[in-house]
């Protein structure tokens, strides 16, 4: 007689087996969810002429349904560890008495993989003590009955089983991985110095690894000379393509809003960087210790690179050494230098470490390569121009971003991709197409990164971390760089600290270089330029004064009056700068945004001076500031 409980705990168990719902399997079968309730709660049986179909949908027979067994095969693949064969209801016939006894190889199971790797069973089955794990090699016997247990499943991650070689010579080297697991290597490089090759064999050979997470039993081979790394937070083993690597959710980079300051795109790109890998600095505390936070620097030809962090100073030094990373800097390679660099980018992303570089989109400003496709001849990136760009691909390709950008400033849709195109003559499908083709390439098959234009001419590698110094330590750091900027000469044509201050002075003084009617182009420029540098004085001082507001604790009574009057200082700077700068770009008729400055012909010599003006007040706040830092040194011991 049948048994009606077994049967319907057979349905409902391969049923979730198999990843179904109620609703799903009875929506399959044409049948009524209340239909499958019934057989699962063992009120009647499915009728005989819905068996067939039941049967296909739960990948097993009939006669396994329907007869009170206790050995169940759920899921069996005969695999190289590359191409599997299912051989699920083949073994789950084989069964005869609550007992599978068979030899494994290919003419047995009827599977054909034409391949030199080893062959493995891997099966997933049932008994009244649970579900278990097994498998067995190519020519060896794989016996299970009721009592079997296998492998317990696993939740997180376990390598059962590890063999070096081929389907023709081949030895355990389950030794070896557990020597690797021990000093917790996140990649292993499979070659014959990783596993000695066997005397016998010439041709190709392959680490084959069985293991087991939450998902089941898996196997993978892996050829001599590649590598198999851990991922998805260690409970998987992938096949590394060396073609190819991408840092997954490095955070975009961009400009603030607003007209309250810049902020420096090196620490901006930095602190993306360090939070991926686990380090979870702020903005500030990164301008901070570094000492970016009191940096002013100035160029007589008015060139936006003034703005730029270490274009005359050494705040990367300081920087990693308060967070304990050594760092390497590479300058302006010349072309046969850079397939070397090439390799040592390459490694580093592989090594899950994003790189710093200036110049990798549309301008000369920092971001950060996340990753490599081609072989490394293509860098992808995150840089502070990519926002235009990826708005615009989502937009193109019909999606609109998650933030709304895309919406006029009355609140009104901007044109879909579809009209714009319309508009200029374009097919829409042609170009619908394309824009949906450009979409998939970024967001899925590049991580949601733009590929690099140009090979970068400054470029910053993390190196091994060490110990970080203590927070004292980093504080007089920052304080001494403070004093060296300020202090420091002229570096290729850039002034620096309070020699800065009086150069942009003295610029801003020359009437002739500001008369629009003479020479627009460079008094745009210039104009621009200012915009920038105040921006940047606002946003540094800013942070400054958090910076040192937030290290009060840290010096001894008689030192915080004095710290707390040099963030007062700071702050009184980034108030000015940021206020002036508000108001001068209303008041001179000049629409100013990054590198862009449209001028109505507004003359701007009252400003000047008034900006002169602001300029010598923040400067004597600097020297007081310095004569501070110096104090606060000796205090600090």
């Amino acid at each position: 007689m049948m048994d009606l409980e077994k049967i319907a705990r057979r349905i409902a168990s391969l049923r979730r087996e198999r990843g179904y719902t109620g609703e799903a399997l009875a929506e399959r079968l044409q049948v009524s969810p209340q239909a499958v309730s019934k057989w699962e709660n063992a009120k009647c049986l499915p009728e005989t002429a819905i068996l067939p179909a039941l049967a296909e949908a739960l990948d097993c027979s009939i006669d396994s349904l329907l007869c009170p067994r206790e050995l169940f095969i759920l899921e069996a693949v005969y695999t190289d560890g590359e191409t599997e064969v299912p051989v699920t209801s083949f073994l789950d016939n084989l069964v005869q008495d609550n007992v599978l006894d068979i030899y494994v190889n290919q003419t047995f199971t009827g599977a054909s993989l034409e391949s030199d790797r080893l062959k493995v069973l891997a099966v997933k089955f049932q008994t009244p003590e649970g579900v278990g794990f097994s498998y067995a090699l190519q020519n060896e016997n794989l016996t299970l009955d009721r009592k079997s247990a296998g492998f317990e499943p696993e939740e997180n991650f376990r390598i059962v089983g590890a063999y070096y070689g081929n389907g023709r010579e081949y030895a355990s080297a389950m030794q070896k991985i557990e020597h690797y697991a021990y000093f917790k290597w996140d990649r292993i490089p499979v070659n014959h110095e990783s596993f000695p090759s066997s005397t016998a064999s010439d041709d190709t050979e392959y680490l084959t690894l069985i293991y087991l997470n939450g998902e089941g039993i898996h196997v993978l081979s892996c050829p001599e000379n590649k590598t198999v790394y851990y991922g998805n937070h260690g409970t998987r083993l992938l096949l590394r393509d060396d073609s190819k690597c991408i840092l997954e959710n490095v955070k975009p980079l961009s400009w603030k809003k607003g007209t309250e300051g810049l902020e420096s795109p090196w620490a901006g790109a930095l602190q993306a960087a360090l939070a991926y890998m686990g380090e979870p600095y702020t903005y500030e505390q990164i301008m901070g210790m570094s000492g970016a936070c009191y940096r002013t620097c100035f160029t007589d030809v008015w060139d936006y690179s003034c703005t730029d962090t270490l274009v005359a100073y050494d705040y990367a030094g300081p920087l990693y050494s308060a967070i304990g990373y050594d760092f390497r800097m590479v300058e302006r390679l010349e072309k046969q230098e850079r397939k070397a660099e090439r390799q040592a980018i390459m490694e580093d992303i592989r090594k899950g470490r994003p790189v710093l570089a200036i110049n990798l989109r549309v301008a000369p400003e920092w971001g950060i390569i996340t990753g490599y496709t081609d072989n490394g001849n293509r860098f992808l990136c995150r840089t502070y121009f990519d926002e235009e760009i990826l708005d615009a691909l989502q937009s193109q390709a019909g999606w609109k971003p998650a933030d709304g950008r895309a919406q006029a400033a009355g609140g009104q849709p901007e044109p879909d991709g579809g009209t714009q195109r319309k508009r200029q003559g374009q097919s829409d499908s042609d170009a619908q197409r394309q824009a949906r083709s450009d979409y998939r390439m970024v967001f899925e098959e590049n991580g949601g990164y733009l590929y690099s234009d140009f090979w970068p001419f400054l470029i910053a590698h993390f190196g091994e971390k060490g110990e970080r110094k203590s927070p004292m330590d980093i504080l007089k750091a920052s304080l001494a760089a403070l004093i060296g900027s300020f202090e420091a000469e002229e570096s290729r044509g850039y002034h620096q600290g309070k020699d800065a201050y009086r150069a942009w002075i003295k610029g801003l003084s020359r009437e002739e270089d500001f008369r629009l009617e003479h020479d627009r182009e460079n008094v745009q420029r210039r104009l621009s330029v200012n915009d920038n540098m105040l921006g940047t004085l606002a946003d540094s001082r800013r942070v400054a004064a958090d910076w040192l507001r937030e290290n009060l604790s840290l010096v001894p009574e008689t030192g915080r009056e004095r710290l707390e009057k040099m963030a007062e200082n700071c702050q009184a700077i980034a108030d000015a700068a940021a206020a002036f700068r508000s108001r001068a770009s209303r008041s001179s008729a000049c629409e100013i945004a990054y590198n862009t400055v449209k001028a109505s012909g507004a003359s701007t010599s009252g400003l000047r001076r008034e900006q002169i003006a602001l300029l010598e007040q923040s400067l004597a706040l600097e020297e007081e500031n310095c004569q501070l830092a110096r104090e606060m040194l000796r205090i600090c011991g």
